[in-house]
């Protein structure tokens, strides 16, 4: 669905009361209703899935092979294309570079990242944590399909004492990558959780569900963090991957765009916290 139509319907009480009767059929009979209703997404979607055989296209991931949810295969073609999150390529190549010994990657939805880094660094070992039940069979399998599953923890939900403990156990420095829709104001304190004024941490803000979600948490880690501060951008054209389906992005570039759009309301931002440490040498051995 074009995220244009999804806002239309999000607004509108009668058809969003249409779309929540929808939900509730079978999804052997939402899947050829899909089909009929919208018919060029879903041959889009179909190609952008089968071209790129269930493996990353482009950016820090290329060639991981994802096992997304029905629900990011239909409308998160990003994670596919390589354009999800594209804001954070920069912060993601040096996390990578870093070789951190433990990432907690807390909110890990389809694993695109606790895979993704877990591919990437071959001695890290990662905990994920995903309130969502059907979401940790969609992890598990995608750490299967990428030969990582020995290195990769998956938990429930993660509250302030999982993270105290996972901290404590974890050789130093650790890593911490949040995405958890508002939960990150309660659960990134430090003075609920000291351990966090040691680790760096890479988190996704939600000033829509929580106010003043990312000032409050640049106040509590200034004292203890060098701070940087990604804000999302519209996708454009040149965000398509090169050399990939060139049909659908000479013939319907508006499509092209549209397959990378994260449906995002709002301005999206994430904070790149790197904690101050006496000796300044990041995991890598630079000074």
């Amino acid at each position: 669905m074009l995220h244009a139509t999804w806002l239309k319907i999000e607004s509108s009480p009668f058809w969003h009361g249409v779309y929540r009767s929808y939900r509730t059929l079978p999804a052997p009979v939402r899947a050829p209703l899909r089909a009929v209703l919208m018919p060029r997404w879903q041959v889009a979607t179909y190609l952008v899935r089968a071209a790129a055989h269930r493996r990353v296209v482009a950016g820090p991931f290329r060639g991981m092979r994802v096992e997304l949810s029905p629900l990011s295969g239909r409308h998160l073609l990003g994670y596919i294309l390589g354009s999800q999150e594209l804001e954070l390529r920069d912060a993601i190549g040096r996390i990578i570079a870093r070789r951190y010994p433990t990432i907690l990657n807390v909110g890990a939805a389809d694993g695109y990242y606790a895979v993704g880094l877990a591919l990437q660094s071959p001695a890290t070992r990662v905990a994920a944590f995903e309130a969502l039940p059907e979401m940790r069979p969609v992890i598990a399998r995608t750490a299967a399909a990428n030969g990582v599953s020995d290195r990769i923890a998956i938990g429930r939900t993660c509250t302030a004492a999982d993270l105290r403990n996972c901290l404590d156990a974890a050789a130093s420095p650790a890593f911490v990558l949040m995405d958890i829709e508002g939960g990150e104001v309660e659960l990134l304190d430090p003075a609920r959780v000291p351990q966090l004024r040691h680790a760096d941490i890479l988190v996704e803000t939600h000033d829509a569900f929580v106010a003043r979600a990312t000032e409050t948490l640049i106040e509590r880690f200034q004292p203890t963090h060098e701070i940087e501060c990604y804000t999302a951008r519209p996708r454009v054209l040149g965000d398509f991957p090169p050399g990939f389906l060139p049909r659908i992005r000479k013939w319907f570039p508006r499509l092209a765009v549209e397959l990378m759009n994260e449906r995002r309301t709002g301005l999206q931002r994430w904070l790149f916290l790197t904690a101050r440490r006496p000796d300044a040498a990041d995991p890598a051995g630079n000074v």
